[in-house]
């Protein structure tokens, strides 16, 4: 009996088959031109987001420093009494640079001309401010100060009492010569708590002024500078239990940043968004072109396999070229993104109001590096795939390989690709929710796009033109050829214009939030302690000087008695109650109107705006920030003192308020018709065009109406305009970098076509058509593909980016119809100008080269 002899096929091996890397490498060098567009899509998808993510991290660092100057500490404990001796003692031995302050609301008298104001009386100690810079005149007041020499001025109250450095200012029974004027100081109280001006004195001397008796309103405050390394909750965690249990409030610098205001937090969103858009770019770039790549070399690949070559060997020759141009553009596309973000500080210096400290960033870097060698492997990887399975017989029919079954591995590159860019966009943004958003909308996207292209394909058969001309028929045909690229094309001109359309709204929305927050027209005077008398005489100086009344606002103090029928001193007492106790022993100054004004919305309940003789229930609104910090929900009973009445009231809705426009805001917000006849002053806000207009205003009303504070808010609003102005340029800059990115990737992904259009425009060459009639008929072609692709892409974009806006970026919407009618244009132009590009090297070959495999 005859035995069956098996052979045992030897199996791949990338070290011993060194003919791999052989034929690799020479059909690499053979066809650079079309690997050289691989590489431009990986290195300018990747330097996109390693400047966009270098400038974020950097930017953001920047920012977070600024944002320490403005509580000009890592963390601030508060009081309204004077700090407990133990819990002094104990801070004794708390190894952490430290200072204090204490602030009181007093008159001051110079008695140089006998002249009176109401001031903010801060006294200073320790090492506090220990962020930011003291802007003093002379430069080293401070230090003066604390070394108890005499009192600092600010430089506003100087300009309107006409007070010079040498005078004397009295405070109380303390008498101090002014040994300096202060133009800014970081950590400066905020608008509504330091309604005047400040005059600043040692804390030694606080006792000397006899100010602080029984009832008095003294804010005192602890100052801790966190050592090297560490943050700011674990500098509090080691007292965070006593000063709860005494309670204290406190702030640390993060909470600070979080009051900062949704500006910020949404130029971090908006570069997060640019980084994933600068990823899926990439993507883009990658997949198309590869996909392209591949389909011209299957009849390379059908040659390699009747000469006895396996899949897999077939495969690692293409895949050794993908990973190494992988590499390139990764390496090539880290260096540019670091170029760029070093440039420009240096290119475009003058437009950047402040300087930047930006440095090479690690992170960003070493994740552009490995998110470029992903999508280049991945992506590749999946169209790759495909050489695997390519039969011998399409040597002789190109569709043997279209015949092969989708393979298990090749599922399973698919279901990586899927979640690759869901997991970038969860790290990208940092949260699961909104990454897993952004996720959906591409995908949606990407979904749509393929439906419109099978539906025009399908269409176009049913309904062809056949009636048209030659140049129009053909264009059109094109789109539904064998191996025509309709749909993936279609995907890629729809997708790059749905991120660049996305990108553009969302930037101009953004900036129309800043350009509001901005505006000039807003108050830069708040005239204090306005009081009922007086009212209607400074209106009608106001008026009749012309300047704007933009608010006139009546405040009265109340303080929280009782809530829900628990009194403020039992739940102090509840150790279990989350309630701070500065909140129940805090003095609010709240209003009553009728109506909102535009810095605030209900979000809860229903705002009730007038209480009439005979309602049984009052009914208030308060911020979503005291709904918090009260612990309480709608419906909740809370009993107000006022001026020793207590009033019974309900939370009958809750407000979200912009805090950072400059307006007068409040957590509690009465009716009318309750305080009308309650104690209580009057803020009004005007503006004043230049700094002799508001020096001028100051003086008159001090003559008039002595005890009337003014706060000259111009100082701030320029350093407001300062930061807008360099965020609005920021967001302009970064959002052109990107979609420049975009289109460069989008021209790549277009022109990667012209190396399969080459053999078929030589062949109608070859038939007689003319040089015009090929040229026509690749721009109706590339004109449909840029219209349609263009006009849903973009549609897409005007939903996404409407549901960004709302629910992400929490900003209102504000399309701009002509800004997307614009990039929709400039894309279909972009695909005819490629399409026309493409026929450029037709006339230089000879038609016989249709009877070449490989042109």
């Amino acid at each position: 009996m005859d035995k069956k002899i098996s052979v045992k096929r030897r199996g791949t091996n990338l070290f011993r088959d060194s003919w791999i890397w052989k034929l690799a490498w020479k059909d690499a060098k053979k066809h650079f031109d079309r690997l050289f567009l691989f590489i431009v899509s990986v290195s300018v998808g990747i330097g996109a987001l390693v400047a966009i993510n270098s400038f974020n991290f950097n930017l953001k660092n920047d920012i977070d420093r600024q944002a320490k100057e403005l509580l000009a500490a890592d963390l601030v404990i508060y009081s309204n009494q004077p700090f407990d001796t133990l819990f002094m003692t104990m801070l004794d031995t708390f190894e952490r640079e430290k200072g204090k302050s204490a602030r009181m609301a007093s008159m001051a008298i110079f008695p140089k001309d006998n002249k009176t104001r109401l001031v903010q009386l801060v006294a200073l100690e320790g090492g506090y401010p220990f962020y930011g810079s003291v802007e003093t005149v002379p430069r080293n007041s401070l230090e003066k100060l604390k070394s108890g020499q005499g009192a600092l001025v600010d430089e506003t109250l100087a300009l309107q009492l006409e007070v010079e450095i040498g005078d004397s200012v009295k405070t109380g029974s303390l008498t101090l010569p002014i040994i300096g004027l202060v133009s800014s100081i970081p950590g400066s109280a905020g608008i509504m708590s330091s309604l005047s001006p400040s005059v600043y004195i040692p804390y030694a001397f606080l006792d000397s002024t006899n100010l602080i008796q029984y009832g008095s309103r003294v804010n005192y405050r602890l100052y801790f500078k966190s050592g090297k390394g560490e943050s700011a909750e674990e500098l509090f965690s080691p007292i965070k239990k006593t000063t709860k249990s005494l309670g204290y409030g406190n702030e640390t610098v993060d909470d600070r940043k979080e009051r900062v205001g949704s500006a910020l937090d949404n130029m971090y969103r908006f570069f997060q968004l640019l980084g994933f858009i600068a990823l899926i770019l990439g993507c883009i770039g990658v997949a198309s072109s590869v996909h392209i790549y591949v389909q011209e070399k299957i009849p390379s690949v059908a040659v390699l396999r009747c000469m006895g070559a396996t899949g897999w060997q077939s495969f690692w020759i293409f895949f050794i070229q993908a990973s190494g141009i992988g590499a390139i553009g990764s390496i090539i596309g880290v260096l540019l993104g670091n170029l760029v973000q070093f440039a420009i500080p240096y290119v475009l210096q003058d437009f950047i109001p402040i300087e930047l400290n930006l440095s090479f960033s690690p992170r960003a870097s070493f994740t552009g590096l490995g998110i470029g060698l992903i999508i280049s492997l991945l992506f590749a990887a999946l169209p790759l795939i495909r050489v695997k399975y390519v039969s011998p017989l399409a040597v002789l029919r190109t569709s043997a390989a279209e015949l092969m079954k989708s393979p298990l591995f090749q599922k399973i590159l698919f279901a990586l690709i899927l979640i690759f860019p869901w997991a970038f966009a969860v790290y990208q943004t940092g949260e699961l929710i909104f990454g897993t958003a952004f996720y959906a909308i591409m995908l949606i996207t990407v979904a749509a796009l393929a439906a419109v292209s099978y539906l025009l394909i399908r269409l176009i058969r049913k309904n062809f033109p056949r009636n048209w001309s030659f140049v129009w028929r053909q264009g059109l045909a094109n789109l539904f050829r064998p191996n025509n690229q309709t749909s993936v094309l279609t995907i890629v001109i729809g997708l790059g214009a749905f991120m660049i359309v996305t990108l553009s709204l969302i930037q101009n929305s953004l900036l129309s939030q800043l350009e509001f927050s901005g505006d000039k027209s807003r108050s830069n005077l708040i005239l204090v302690d306005i009081q009922d008398y007086q009212k209607d005489e400074l209106l009608a100086y106001v008026q009749k000087n012309k300047y704007p009344v933009n608010q006139m606002v009546p405040v009265v103090t109340i303080r929280i008695d009782s809530i829900n029928g628990k009194s403020s001193d039992e739940i102090r007492k509840d150790t279990t109650d989350e309630i701070p106790n500065w909140a129940l022993t805090m003095e609010y100054r709240v209003t009553y109107r009728d109506s909102l004004i535009d810095s605030e919305e209900i979000v809860e309940g229903n705002y009730i705006n007038e209480f009439k003789p005979g309602d049984d229930s009052l009914f208030v609104s308060v911020s979503e920030r005291m709904l918090k910090r009260i612990d309480a929900k709608i419906g909740d009973e809370v009993v107000w003192d006022v001026q020793g009445v207590p009033v019974k009231s309900y939370i009958g809705s809750v407000r979200k308020v912009d805090w950072q426009r400059f307006q007068t805001n409040f957590t509690v917000l009465f009716p009318r018709g309750i305080f009308e006849d309650a104690p209580q002053f009057y803020v009004l806000l005007t503006r004043a065009e230049d700094k002799l207009e508001s020096s001028q205003i100051q003086k008159d009303i001090v003559k008039a109406f002595p005890n009337v504070s003014v706060l000259d808010l111009s100082m701030i609003l320029r350093n407001v305009d300062d930061i807008l102005s360099k965020v609005s340029f920021v967001i302009r800059f970064m959002a052109l970098f990107s979609v420049v990115t975009g289109l460069i990737v989008l021209a790549g992904a277009v022109t990667n076509g012209k190396f399969v259009r080459l053999k078929e425009n030589v062949l109608l060459r070859t038939l007689g058509a003319s040089k015009n009639q090929i040229v026509q008929i690749s721009l109706v072609e590339y004109a449909y593909l840029g219209l349609l692709s263009g006009i849903t892409g973009s549609i897409l974009a005007l939903g996404a980016s409407f549901a960004l806006s709302i629910y992400f970026f929490e900003m209102v919407f504000v399309p701009d119809i002509l800004s997307m009618l614009v990039i929709w244009g400039s894309i279909a132009a972009l695909c005819v100008l490629i399409g026309w590009l493409n026929t450029r090297g037709i006339f230089d070959r000879s038609p016989l080269e249709v009877l070449r495999r490989d042109v």
